[in-house]
């Protein structure tokens, strides 16, 4: 980049403490390398190249950047959502899911929960990832099934432990079912 800066041989040898013919002989190298005629075009080159890798970065950035805008879109409209629209269900159903002693946890198609029946010592929590509730040992397992129930449909059966905040373990036995909406509900039972 020193040349970049407009200096001569002389200078790039005196600042990289190099004599002149070492940096001939790296800039003949560089010319060869870059397929280049001079070396303003292998500065031209050397910048575009870093050019394109910033921009391929910003492009990644920003496809992250709008998923998590997506994404809190989706979470503020439920939050926003009477509780008679909550998941579709009727004030009814929703008393009835309230009162079941089981937990009841509804996972979007992305793996977001959507809906838990009840608060409990365990850390479900509305508009974050079902999976972070899980202890590690836990969570491909679960991926794996969410994804067979999402493609198959088929009810699964599994054992799930979830942590709680302060560290600790609770095992669930587990029924997933698909959702007719997409995502899956899940049934938990504490064992």
């Amino acid at each position: 980049m020193l040349a970049s800066e407009g200096l001569t041989d002389k200078e790039i040898a005196a600042r990289l403490k190099l004599s002149p013919e070492t940096v001939g002989t790296y800039w003949r190298r560089i010319l060869s390398k870059y397929a280049a005629a001079s070396r303003t075009e292998v500065v031209a080159k050397v910048v575009r190249l870093q050019a394109e890798a910033e921009v391929g970065h910003l492009t990644q950035v920003s496809e992250g950047l709008r998923e998590v805008a997506d994404h809190l879109l989706v979470v503020l409209r439920d939050q926003r959502s009477e509780p008679s629209d909550r998941e579709g269900k009727s004030p009814e159903a929703t008393q009835i899911l309230d009162a079941v002693p089981d937990l009841i946890v509804a996972v979007d198609i992305e793996g977001f929960t959507t809906y838990t029946n009840r608060a409990t010592d365990a850390t479900v929590e509305a508009g974050e990832p079902f999976e972070w509730a899980l202890d590690v040992a836990d969570r491909e397992p679960f991926r794996e099934r969410f994804a067979e129930v999402l493609s198959e449909g088929n009810q699964t059966r599994l054992q799930l432990s979830l942590s709680n905040s302060k560290g600790a373990s609770s095992s669930y036995d587990t029924i997933m079912i698909r959702r007719a909406s997409g995502g899956a509900v899940l049934a938990m039972r504490l064992l």
